[in-house]
């Protein structure tokens, strides 16, 4: 379903970027941590909003002065920062694919930004852990060579160091088989 930016078939957007014989190899989501920790936040300040009202109630402000202010404060700057949240987590993802890697980052129901790198401009795949290390996920670090654009930072993935192996395979196998086109066998004339 499409509405505005936001697309909820991702098999929609992973169709669109697929050539006639790319192949997908992964498909990775982020962590829940990553809306957890927004969630939490934003619940903690809906509590102090409505204590804060509760307050004013108790020193004899009207309550239509309290409610219609508190509502419209807590709809601008704790649910839509929520929503986004959970947007933003819920369809984002990376799709790892024979020829590329594409990072859809879904931030609103107004904005979708989808960025395809080629598996030829990476340089280094790393990862970095997240609180510690004490949960399943961490961040995922890609180095672009000089001259295709900056690094990428992604956190909250899960089993990053998975993540991280199958992208470096798949980017060895991108310039063997690059290297097979460019220089034909290469056994044969080995040889």
């Amino acid at each position: 379903m499409r509405f505005f930016a936001l697309e909820t078939d991702t098999a929609k957007i992973k169709h669109s970027f697929l050539s006639a014989d790319e192949q997908e190899v992964m498909t990775v989501y982020f962590h829940g941590f990553r809306f957890f920790m927004i969630f939490a936040r934003d619940a903690f300040l809906t509590a102090l909003l409505i204590s804060l009202g509760i307050g004013l109630g108790y020193i004899s402000i009207p309550v239509l002065w309290i409610v219609f202010p508190g509502s419209l404060v807590w709809l601008f700057f704790i649910f839509i920062p929520l929503l986004k949240a959970y947007l933003d987590w819920r369809f984002d993802f990376i799709l790892l694919t024979t020829d590329k890697l594409i990072v859809v980052d879904q931030s609103s129901l107004f904005h979708r930004k989808v960025t395809p790198m080629n598996l030829e401009n990476f340089a280094s795949v790393s990862v970095d852990t997240q609180f510690w290390n004490l949960f399943p996920f961490g961040e995922l670090q890609f180095s672009l060579k000089e001259g295709t654009g900056e690094a990428v930072k992604l956190k909250y993935v899960p089993n990053v160091e998975e993540v991280a192996s199958r992208i470096s395979d798949c980017i060895t196998m991108f310039q063997r088989r690059k290297d097979l086109r460019r220089y034909g066998g290469g056994e044969e004339d080995a040889g």
